[in-house]
């Protein structure tokens, strides 16, 4: 079927983080992770088969070659796909974000995973998942080859809230959603402090968290702490589920700072507001915990029934530019344009 075959995949905010990899090469986590998947911060991505002896990638209606550093790993799923599976035809690959890159949002969650939705569903000439499915690509295949291309990425391949199981070996990897999203109604507030790229990439900070001294003894503590975080998920406690999110959250980021070499992704403006926020909680005037990703945004997880409160609270101490507002979702989406 000649057209575009068009996915739009959402980020993904990790409650329990994926952190330190056992081996970069065939992306095998240090550790189970387990996230939410968001609903209106998508990469949509387009993809077409054309006549070109490479592939042609254009970025928020840019062109950009393989030369390109920031979008090496875009070129190296297409070239990985085309290898595992023998695709014969080049793509011309058109895609955008509806929020910051690289500033700790997790876009390459959802850039890498809506490159290999679309790119597959161009190459099998499948319109739907169903045609998908029928070609031997169900979801959970797709998941673990977008997680090829960045960690996360497979994760977002599915709605709701869904763990990533490290397993004993590379090849017992797992992906599969625990909860739907209409199990719990969380909502993800994002105050940005930076609209810019982290300081320090993710796949350099996955390598160095090894030297820190503090890892060994977070990787021995975690199966403890996703077993609290899923008990509090399955009884939609956020009593329970909010103090977890913190202290997973600080804890990773303690093992960036004392690893070699040390890095800290937050600026004293973002520090100051997590104490703020703390008092404000403390006395009762918002109802919200964070989480941070690798990067200088803090995530604000809350229930829907606090969002109003907490934005109005928000909106006194920032722009609402400097805001961005979520919530789970239910996955990823596929369409087909006939031309």
């Amino acid at each position: 079927m000649n057209g575009v075959y068009r996915a739009t995949v959402a980020s993904n905010i990790a409650f329990l983080k994926y952190w330190g990899k056992r081996d970069a090469r065939l992306q095998w986590p240090a550790n189970d992770s387990f996230s939410m998947t968001l609903s209106r911060l998508c990469s949509t991505t387009e993809a077409r088969p054309i006549q070109a002896s490479d592939h042609r990638f254009v970025f928020a209606g840019q062109a950009f070659s393989r030369a390109e550093k920031r979008f090496a790993k875009t070129f190296q799923q297409l070239d990985d796909l085309t290898q595992t599976f023998g695709f014969r035809d080049q793509l011309e690959i058109r895609t955008e974000n509806n929020f910051p890159m690289g500033a700790g949002i997790a876009s390459s969650a959802s850039g890498l995973a809506a490159l290999t939705l679309a790119s597959l569903a161009a190459w099998l000439k499948a319109p739907d998942w169903q045609s998908l499915a029928a070609k031997g690509f169900s979801l959970s295949r797709i998941a673990n080859l977008a997680r090829q291309g960045s960690g996360s990425a497979g994760r977002s391949l599915f709605g709701g809230y869904v763990a990533w199981r490290a397993g004993d070996h590379p090849e017992q990897q797992t992906i599969e959603p625990l909860f739907p999203a209409e199990h719990w109604d969380l909502h993800d507030t994002i105050v940005l402090f930076s609209k810019g790229e982290k300081s320090l990439s993710s796949t350099e900070a996955h390598a160095h968290a090894w030297s820190s001294p503090l890892f060994r003894t977070r990787l021995a503590g975690l199966p403890e702490r996703l077993a609290a975080m899923e008990n509090a998920m399955t009884h939609c406690n956020f009593e329970q589920l909010g103090p977890l999110l913190e202290m997973e959250a600080l804890e990773m980021h303690a093992v960036t700072m004392t690893a070699t070499p040390s890095h800290c992704y937050l600026t004293s403006d973002a520090w100051n507001f997590l104490a703020s926020l703390r008092e404000a909680r403390r006395r009762g005037e918002v109802h919200a915990y964070f989480t941070i990703d690798a990067g200088p945004n803090i995530h604000l997880i809350h229930e829907a029934s606090e969002h109003e409160q907490l934005k109005r609270w928000l909106e006194e101490r920032f722009n609402p530019q400097e805001l961005l507002h979520d919530r789970v979702g239910q996955g990823p989406q596929l369409s087909f344009l006939s031309e």
